[in-house]
């Protein structure tokens, strides 16, 4: 009997734990994991800044509104042309003649001095008898021509120039040496007087040639050129030819 009260005993016992183990094991792990997101929270550096704020200071302000547009300028005055009233006399009627006169007196006319007795019809006014169409009697013909300064070029009537005496240029020896041949074209001023004047080289040649052919040209002598039979100063190409032997 005594044993069986002890048996009984203990399995009270047993059942009481097992009844308090579940509630204690919950509310020890609540515990621990209260402590643990409390501790990790409680290390985590937050930044001074929230998002909001970082959002709010990004945003740039609106730009103000544009300015209304300036009124539109005020239309001119229309300008009004000033009207001029004709008068007409009230007695028109009594000034229209009533008889018709049977012979009308023809009109004066005023003496004119712009014609000479025994002028030519059509003549100028101011001329003198016997005068001659465009010129004086007994006057001077004047060259009226207006004279050309510029040298011309060469086409139309303008005519060219003919050479009278060539000077081959002398080749240097330089040149000679290094074989060296071509042609040398210059540009230059045919006179009235047919002298050769500002050359320029416009196809040169090395060594001295283009330089020889400029000293030879200067002493060349042409028939001037002409424009309506006048000797003028014209603009021409010259070609000096370098051969060798």
């Amino acid at each position: 009997m005594f044993e069986s009260t002890v048996v009984e005993s203990k399995k009270h016992k047993v059942g009481v734990q097992r009844l308090l183990t579940l509630p204690v094991s919950i509310a020890l792990h609540a515990i621990v994991i209260a402590a643990v997101v409390i501790g990790a929270i409680w290390t985590v550096d937050f930044p001074t800044n929230s998002p909001a704020q970082v959002a709010q200071y990004s945003v740039a302000a609106a730009p103000p509104p544009p300015p209304p547009p300036p009124p539109p300028p005020p239309k001119a005055a229309p300008v009004q042309q000033p009207v001029t009233h004709m008068e007409i006399p009230k007695n028109i009627q009594e000034m229209a003649p009533t008889v018709v006169p049977e012979k009308v007196q023809p009109v004066a006319a005023a003496p004119s001095n712009a014609g000479v007795e025994g002028g030519v019809e059509g003549g100028v006014e101011g001329g003198v008898v016997g005068g001659v169409v465009g010129g004086v009697t007994g006057g001077v013909i004047t060259d009226t021509a207006p004279k050309i300064e510029a040298p011309l070029r060469v086409g139309g009537d303008v005519k060219a120039p003919i050479i009278v005496t060539k000077v081959e240029p002398q080749y240097p020896e330089v040149a000679r040496k290094a074989r060296i041949a071509g042609i040398v074209i210059v540009e230059c001023t045919i006179s009235k007087s047919g002298d050769v004047t500002d050359v320029h080289v416009l196809k040169p040649l090395p060594f001295g040639l283009d330089a020889a052919a400029v000293e030879a040209v200067k002493k060349w002598k042409f028939k001037p050129g002409t424009l309506n039979g006048q000797p003028v100063d014209v603009l021409f190409n010259l070609t000096v030819n370098f051969k060798l032997n």
